[in-house]
Parts: structure tokens; sequence; C-alpha cells
């Protein structure tokens, strides 16, 4: 995942018929070489752990499996790119089509893992406010058996790779698994935040980011000591970014052309969000109020604001115009 998103946003399309091909190709071999097929033709990928680390050691993680049905997918397309009759690329299209991902229509929810449905289901407002290790204040066993969990599992499907779930589902998704996270990993705030935002909910999103941005500050965790949370820093850029900005490379698969997507969802509090970075090689400055987008550019750039129509950005920038809503929808 993280080449094909280097690629994405850098535009390196050299690293993907490079060092990156064989990264993509070799991971899609190992869950190939996973996956056990049904007499139905079902494909599972047992004894697996997922993100959500109090449940160890279960069948059909959907995170494992939807990731792997991703990267199937990813590397049978670099390979038909070769050769459009390559048996093993289609292989992979067969065992990624077939690979169950714990989608329940009825409920509208991935379920976190086999049997996950069945276990007890607790809540965090009956037990304490995250974040909080639940682990320690309930024990292993008794967490273990129930749908408490320690930080976003099947919602970082939705972070990482939302074009592989079925559409409309964060909302559902974020209402029915936040609740039960306890966040006990310095890691699920922000991410949390990031959805929140995304799904229109930008108040609660803020709850969240601010808890990701005062961990090592306030010392949330008791554990700064023994050194700086350097991922969950990276976690409050994301969630700045891809969350309450709205970026999105969209259009590029596999590092071929694509459009900067911006489509912001600000807290109240907020009157203005600005970020600089690069997109495909384009050094870019994004800041989003509530009724309006600036870009600034150094070369023409492809971007689509909100619900507007793709335009060129030329240098040395563009305003475009933002309609407040109350509720924003980007899934």
């Amino acid at each position: 995942w993280a080449g094909v998103h280097y690629a994405n946003w850098t535009g390196d399309e050299a690293f993907l018929a490079g060092a990156g091909r064989g990264l993509i190709i070799d991971t899609a071999r190992y869950w190939a070489s996973r996956i056990e097929t049904d007499a139905a033709g079902r494909g599972h990928l047992r004894e697996v752990e997922g993100p959500d680390e109090y449940h160890q050691i279960v069948d059909d993680d959907a995170y494992t499996n939807v990731m792997a049905r991703w990267n199937l997918r990813r590397a049978a397309t670099l390979l038909l790119e070769d050769d459009q009759r390559s048996e093993e690329a289609r292989t992979w299209l067969v065992l990624a089509e077939g690979l169950v991902d714990g989608w329940d229509a009825e409920r509208g929810l991935y379920e976190q893992f086999a049997g996950y449905f069945d276990l007890e289901p607790l809540l965090m407002a009956e037990v304490a406010p995250p974040p909080v290790a639940v682990d320690v204040l309930l024990g292993e066993e008794r967490v273990a058996g129930s749908q408490l969990i320690k930080q976003a599992d099947v919602l970082m499907l939705q972070h990482l790779v939302p074009d592989e779930v079925m559409a409309g589902s964060l909302k559902s998704c974020l209402a029915f698994y936040e609740p039960r996270t306890a966040h006990g990993s310095s890691l699920s705030p922000a991410i949390s935040a990031s959805l929140l935002a995304r799904a229109g909910q930008p108040e609660r999103a803020l709850e969240l980011f601010r808890i990701a941005a005062r961990l090592d500050l306030d010392d949330l965790t008791g554990t700064t000591s023994g050194g700086l949370h350097l991922a969950t820093m990276g976690g409050v850029w994301q969630a700045l970014a891809f969350g309450f900005l709205g970026l999105r490379a969209e259009g590029s698969q596999l590092g071929h052309g694509g459009t900067l997507v911006v489509d912001p969802c600000l807290p109240k509090s907020w009157a203005v969000l600005g970020l600089t970075f690069c997109f495909r090689g384009h050094p870019l400055g994004v800041r989003a109020a509530h009724d309006k987008v600036e870009i600034t550019c150094e070369s023409p750039v492809l971007v689509r604001v909100a619900d507007q129509a793709p335009a060129v950005c030329e240098p040395p920038g563009a305003t475009f115009p933002l309609t407040p809503r109350r509720e924003r929808t980007q899934e």
C-alpha cells in the first residue's frame, strides 16, 4: 500500500516499474499462498491478527482480507500491463473476487472478524472514557470475549483504501465501531478524527484530534518520558490532510495520472486550515476556509474542489468558492 500510495502522490512511475514492482507482486504471491478456498469457492485467511490487538489469532479479519484483496488486484494490474495473458494475474483476480470480507448487507457493516458479532456487546461508555488501556481494567480474557477493540481496525480500511470498501459504509462503520473503541493505542485517535471529518462530523473529529495532538504535550498516556510518539505525530498530519482538508489523489490506481481532490470539512472554531506539500512533483499550498479554498501552485495542476467539476489550477494559483454545508460526505 505504501508503495502505491507513494507513486500516486509523487508521480514516480519508475518506482512501480523498478523496486516497487517486486514489493507489490511478491506480497501478492504471499497472500495467494495463504488463501484457503472452501467448497463454495470462497477464500479465507485463517489465524491472523488485525490492528485490534485485543483479539489475537482470528479467522477472516476484515482489515487483513480486504487489504490482501487490494494487494492482489493491484499486483494483477502490474502483471497484465506486461502480459495480457498472464495466468498468475488472472488467478489472483479470481482469488481476490472470492475472498470473504465480512460485509454484512443487512447491518450495513463489516464484521471485524468471523464471529465478532457474537461476542459480548460491551460499549466503552459502560467501562471508562477513552483513551484507556481497557485490557488492564477488565483483564485480557474479558476483553477478548467482548466487542471492545483497542484501536481503529475495520475503520482503517476506510482510511487506507476507501475505494475498496462498500460505498456509503463509512458512517455506519463509524457509528458502530467508535463506541466500542478504547483508543488504547496512541495511533488510533488521529485516524478516527480523520474519518469523522470526512463523514461530515468535524466537531466530534476535533475531540479526538485534540487527544492525538496533545498526547505528548500533556503526557496523556504517562509514557512520554520513554520517548515521543512519532507515529502519532504522523497521524495528526494525516488527520489534517486527509480528514479536515479532505485531500485525495483521485483516478491514479498505479501512479498513472491523477487529480488532486480537496473536500474540506472544518470545525466551527477553525477559521482557516492550510498545508503545503507536493503532489506529483508540484509544490502546492492549500488553504481552506468555510466558504472558499485557495490553492497556490508553481505549475499547472488538475484539481477538484468539493463537488465541483475538475479544473486546471494555473500558477500562481486560484480561489474556489465553497457552499457551506452542515454535513459533508466523502466515502
